[in-house]
C-alpha cells in the first residue's frame, strides 16, 4: 500500500524519531525542534486546506506504535493547533510496519463557534497591550480582535486618533489619560538628566526599556516589531528606550549606540512590518522616532533616550507574517498577512451557505435526495422515482437512461452493490462527476456513480468502456477534488474520504493492476448513519453553489446557490443540447447561468478560452466577463465587425437588446457554430427588459426552439421582486412594443421569489431636482453610518444626458458628505462596477450588472421612447439586490 495512491493530499516530512523514550534520548535539541516544526507546519497546512495525510519515515529502529506511542512533544504540538485542544477529533495515527512509516490522517479545520478562529495558525504574529504587558495574541484572541477592528474601521478617522479612555484597562480612567498626556510632554522635550525620576509609570500606552545588553541594535531589531504591533493594534502609545522600569532616566551611553545605525534599524523594522487593510483608506503605520539627549549632573553629554511614538492603526499590524500554512499546487506555502486576514476574518460564501437557516429551506435537489423513509432528512423532501438495488437507492431518471444506453451497466453496478445488501444509502449517477467538480471530462468515461452508504467509505465508481484510455489517476483526481470540495466549499465538518474505483463495461470485476489500489483509512472515516444528512447537504452545496460574477458581498446564501431549474439547465447533456434559447424573467440569474455554462463547455469539450465567445450588448458587462479569463468577450457591434470564424462555441446574453442596423448577428453566430461540428449556441434573453423599440434580430418566438425558462427570482429582495412583478404585469397587460406577450404571460404565471429576504423598495414622486439630490446624499449618509460603502451603491439615470446633469448636482454635495467619513467622493461608471466608488451611470449601461443599493432617478425615457417606459423602470428595479429607491421629478 503506497501513500501515493491515497486520493488525498499527502505531505512527506522525511525521517522522524518516534516514541517518548527515543525522543527523550535525542541529544540534538535543534533537530528535535525541527522535527516538531515540520510536523506542525504540515498539519497546519492540511487543516487549512481540506485535510489530508502526513507521511513520516521512522528513523529509530525497533519502533512499535502500540508500545511506544508518538512522543509527547509531537502530540503537544498537534494538540495546540486544534480548536478546544481536541487531538482525536482531528488526527488519526497509523503505523505501516512493512513500509516503516507513520501516517497521520488530518481532518479539515472546523470552527467550533462564532468566536473561534476560522483557520489554524501556529502563531498569529499579532500583539496587543494589556495593562503594562505586550502580549502575543492567540488565534482565538486574534479572531475577536479582528471583529472589533472592523467595527472601529467604520468610524470617522478623527475619532480613531489618540487614546480612547473608554477602553482603558486601568481602574482609574483619568489617571490613564493623565499618563498618556505626561508621556506626550516627555516626547516633546529635547533633553533629560541622568537619574531624573519621571512623574508617570508604565501603562497601557507607555513602555520603558533599559537595555543593559552589549548589542543594542540586535535587541531592538528583535523586540521592536512586537511593541509596534501591540501599540498600533490597541490605542497607540510610546516606547522610551533608556528608562528603567521604575521610570528613572538611565540613558543609552554614547559608546554603546550609533544614532544613524539606530535610526536605520527603526526604518527597516517599520518597512518590513506586514499590515492588512479592510477599510477603504490605505495608510501605512504612523510611527515617529526621536533622540532625547541625556546629560549628567555636571551638564556633560552622557547619552540618549530613544523615544518612539506609535499611532493607533485603522486595521491590523503584524510583528511578522502569521505562522499559518496552506497547500497550493501540492506544496506547503506560508500565508501572507492579507491572505490570513481575509480567511480569518471574512466568512467565505461556502461558510454562509452552510450556516444560514435559509439553506435548510432550499437544500434539496431531486437528483440527490429521495423520499425514501430509509434516508434521514432535515429538509423538505422531494418525491422522485427511484430504483432499489438491495437497500441502495439509485436515482432513477439518469440511471434509467444510462442503463438503456449501455447494456451491461446495470449488471455491473448490481455486482458492486452485492456486498452492501444490509446497508442503506444512495448511488448518485452523473455522466461526468469530473465536470460536476470543475475538472475536464474524459470522453472514454461512460458515467460516474457516487455511493453514499451507512457503514462504508464514500466511494466513486468511474465506469469506462476501456480502462487503458482512462487510468486510475483520473478516477483518483475526481475523488480527491470531490473530497476537498465537500469540506472546503460544502462545509462538511466530519472526517471524510472518497475511495475511487475504476470499472470497465463488459466485465463484472474491477480491472487489475492500477484500476483499483487498496488504500486504508481509519475506521473513524467510515460514514455513520447520522452523518449522511450533513454529507448530502454539503454535496448539494458543491453542486448548486457558484461564485457571483460580480462579488460575494451579501451575507445571504440565496445569492450564491443555484435554483433547481438553473442546475437542471447547467447539467443538460451538452452533446445533445447544442442549441438552446433560455427565457429568463428579471432577477432569475441568466448571466450567472451563462457564465457557468461556459465553464462546463470548456470541461466537456476540452476547449481553450479563446475557442468560446461571449456576446453581449453593453461594454461594461463585456469588460466584467473579460476579466474572468474564461472566454473571449465582445459586444454585438464588435462581433459583427470582427472575424471570429475560429470560434467553436458561442453564448449570447441580453439578446433582447441586440439590434440589426449593423448586420445580421444571429445568422453569423449560427454559421460559426455550425461550421465546427455543430458547436454550442446558447442564447439568453428577457423581452420584458427590452430597452429600445427596434428589431432585435432574433427569429420569431415560434422558431426559438428548444426553450428553457427561468422564473424563480433569486437576485432581488422580496419587496423589490414584488415591485418588478407589478411592472412585468403592466408590460404584458398593456403592450407597447412588439414582443411575445402571450408567452410572457405564461412565464409570469410561474414567477415566484425564491427566498424570504424582505429588502426595501421606496418610491418618491413629484420631487424637485434639489429635493432628489438632498434625498440621495442623506440616504447614502445613513448607509455609510450602517457600514455600507461606495462599492454597494449605484445611481442610475434614464439617459446619459440625465446622468451628466445629476453628476454636476450631486458631486459637490456627495464630496462634502463623504469627506466626513474619510472617503473619496469621486463617482465611477458602470465600467468600474467592481471598484470601490459609487456608480453613476445610465440604466442601459448598467444592464446585466447589480449592486446592493440602487437609486433610480427619473427612470423614464425621453418622450420619443415612451413605449419602453415600463421596461426601463423594470430594468432599474432588477439591478438592486437589497435596497431600491425610485425618484421622480415633477
Amino acid at each position: 500500500m503506497e501513500t501515493e495512491n491515497y486520493p488525498d493530499v499527502v505531505v512527506k516530512v522525511g525521517k522522524l524519531t518516534f516514541g517518548e523514550k527515543s525522543r527523550n534520548k535525542m541529544t540534538d535539541c535543534n533537530l528535535r525542534r525541527k522535527q516538531v516544526g515540520n510536523i506542525s507546519r504540515a498539519a497546519c497546512a492540511l487543516l487549512n486546506s481540506g485535510g489530508g495525510v502526513i507521511k513520516a519515515e521512522v528513523h529509530n529502529e525497533d519502533y512499535n506504535y502500540e508500545e511506544h506511542g508518538i512522543g509527547q512533544d509531537i502530540e503537544k504540538a498537534l494538540t495546540e493547533l486544534t480548536p478546544s485542544k481536541m487531538l482525536p477529533k482531528y488526527f488519526d495515527f497509523e503505523y505501516m510496519r512493512g513500509k516503516n512509516c507513520v501516517l497521520i490522517f488530518v481532518k479539515s479545520w472546523s470552527s467550533d463557534g462564532s468566536s473561534s478562529p476560522r483557520i489554524c495558525s501556529v502563531r498569529t504574529g499579532l500583539y496587543q497591550r494589556c495593562l503594562t504587558r505586550t502580549d502575543s495574541m492567540s488565534p482565538t484572541e486574534a479572531a475577536q480582535f479582528l471583529k472589533e477592528k472592523e467595527v472601529s474601521a467604520r468610524r470617522k478617522r478623527d475619532e480613531e486618533t489618540g487614546p480612547r479612555a473608554k477602553k482603558a484597562l486601568l481602574s482609574d480612567v483619568q489617571l490613564e489619560q493623565n499618563m498618556y498626556t505626561s508621556a506626550e510632554r516627555l516626547y516633546q522635550r529635547d533633553s533629560l538628566c541622568c537619574g531624573e525620576k519621571l512623574h508617570f509609570t508604565e501603562s497601557m500606552h507607555v513602555e520603558f526599556k533599559n537595555f543593559a545588553t552589549k548589542n543594542i541594535l540586535k535587541y531592538i531589531k528583535e523586540i521592536l516589531p512586537n511593541y509596534i504591533s501591540a501599540f498600533a493594534n490597541t490605542q497607540g502609545g510610546f516606547l522610551f528606550i533608556g528608562v528603567d522600569d521604575n521610570g528613572t532616566v538611565v540613558g543609552c551611553t554614547k559608546d554603546k549606540v550609533n544614532i544613524n545605525e539606530l535610526k536605520e534599524v527603526i526604518e527597516n523594522v517599520k518597512g518590513k512590518l506586514p499590515i492588512s487593510h479592510f477599510c477603504s483608506s490605505l495608510p501605512g503605520v504612523d510611527l515617529k522616532c526621536k533622540m532625547l539627549n541625556v546629560y549628567d549632573k555636571d551638564q556633560n553629554m552622557y547619552g540618549y533616550v530613544f523615544a518612539v511614538r506609535i499611532q493607533p492603526f485603522c486595521c491590523v499590524v503584524f510583528s511578522e507574517t502569521p505562522d499559518s500554512w496552506t497547500v497550493k499546487d501540492n506544496k506547503i506555502v506560508r500565508m501572507t498577512a492579507n491572505e490570513w486576514t481575509v480567511v480569518e476574518h471574512f466568512k467565505s460564501p461556502s461558510a454562509r451557505l452552510c450556516k444560514t437557516k435559509m439553506y435548510r429551506k432550499r437544500s434539496y435537489i431531486k437528483h440527490i435526495l429521495s423520499a425514501s423513509p430509509d434516508i434521514p432528512h432535515r429538509t423538505h423532501q422531494v418525491k422522485v422515482l427511484y430504483l432499489t438495488i438491495t437497500n441502495i437507492i439509485i436515482l432513477y431518471n439518469l440511471s434509467k437512461e444510462l442503463f438503456s444506453e449501455y447494456p451491461g451497466l446495470e449488471d455491473l453496478m448490481n455486482e458492486q452493490m452485492e456486498e452492501l445488501q444490509y446497508s442503506q444509502g444512495l448511488l448518485i449517477f452523473a455522466r461526468s462527476w469530473a465536470v460536476a467538480v470543475g475538472l475536464p471530462e474524459n470522453q472514454y468515461v461512460v458515467c460516474d456513480a457516487l455511493l453514499i452508504a451507512k457503514g462504508k467509505y464514500p466511494t466513486l465508481y468511474t465506469v469506462t468502456e476501456d480502462c487503458s484510455m482512462v487510468g486510475f489517476e483520473y478516477s483518483k483526481s475526481i475523488a480527491r477534488t470531490l473530497k476537498l470540495k465537500l469540506v472546503n466549499d460544502g462545509g462538511y465538518t466530519q472526517k471524510v474520504c472518497v475511495i475511487p474505483h475504476l470499472l470497465q463495461l463488459g466485465t463484472n470485476r474491477e480491472q487489475s493492476n492500477d484500476s483499483h489500489v487498496q488504500v486504508k483509512y481509519p475506521d473513524t472515516y467510515v460514514l455513520l448513519y447520522n452523518d449522511m444528512p450533513d454529507l448530502l447537504h454539503s454535496l448539494v452545496i458543491i453542486l448548486l453553489s457558484f461564485r457571483s460574477f460580480l462579488s460575494d458581498r451579501l451575507g445571504c446564501e440565496f445569492f450564491n446557490l443555484l435554483t433547481i431549474k438553473q442546475y437542471e439547465i447547467l447539467t443538460m447533456n451538452l452533446h445533445k443540447s447544442k442549441k438552446l434559447f433560455i427565457y429568463g424573467l428579471p432577477g432569475t440569474g441568466k448571466t450567472v447561468v451563462a457564465l457557468n455554462i461556459i465553464e462546463r463547455i470548456k470541461n466537456v469539450f476540452h476547449c481553450k478560452s479563446d475557442e468560446i465567445l461571449y456576446i453581449c450588448e453593453n461594454q461594461p458587462l463585456k469588460a466584467i466577463v473579460e476579466r474572468r479569463n474564461i472566454c473571449q468577450s465582445v459586444t454585438r457591434v464588435a462581433f459583427l465587425n470582427g472575424n471570429y470564424q475560429s470560434m467553436k462555441h458561442i453564448v449570447i446574453d441580453e439578446a433582447q437588446n441586440f439590434r440589426t442596423e449593423e448586420g445580421d448577428w444571429y445568422s453569423k453566430a449560427q454559421c460559426i457554430t455550425r461550421g465546427h461540428g455543430h458547436g454550442v449556441l446558447w442564447i439568453f434573453l428577457d423581452y420584458l427588459q427590452t430597452s429600445h423599440p427596434f428589431p432585435c434580430g432574433l427569429p420569431h418566438p415560434s422558431e426559438q426552439e428548444p426553450q428553457e425558462w427561468l422564473t424563480i427570482g433569486v437576485r432581488n429582495a422580496t419587496q423589490i421582486f414584488n415591485t418588478m412583478v407589478q411592472e412585468m404585469r403592466n408590460i404584458v397587460d398593456y403592450p407597447q412594443i412588439d414582443i411575445p406577450f402571450e408567452q410572457l404571460r405564461m412565464l409570469l404565471k410561474e414567477a415566484v421569489c425564491g427566498h424570504p429576504l424582505p429588502g426595501v423598495c421606496t418610491v418618491k414622486k413629484n420631487l424637485e431636482e434639489d429635493e432628489i439630490a438632498t434625498y440621495v446624499v442623506a440616504t447614502c449618509c445613513q448607509y455609510f453610518r450602517s457600514g455600507y460603502s461606495g462599492k454597494d451603491i449605484a445611481i442610475l439615470c434614464s439617459t446619459m444626458k440625465e446622468k451628466d446633469r445629476y453628476h454636476c448636482i450631486l458631486q459637490p454635495r456627495m464630496r462634502a458628505m463623504m469627506r466626513h467619513f474619510g472617503l473619496d467622493a469621486v463617482f465611477t461608471t458602470a465600467d468600474n462596477v467592481l471598484g470601490q466608488g459609487i456608480v453613476l451611470d445610465s440604466i442601459r449601461r448598467f444592464s446585466g450588472l447589480e449592486r446592493n443599493i440602487v437609486f433610480g432617478i427619473n427612470p423614464v425615457p425621453v418622450p420619443t421612447q415612451e413605449k419602453i417606459s415600463e421596461n426601463l423602470k423594470l430594468c432599474v428595479a432588477s439591478r438592486a439586490n437589497l435596497q431600491l429607491h425610485l425618484l421622480y421629478e415633477r
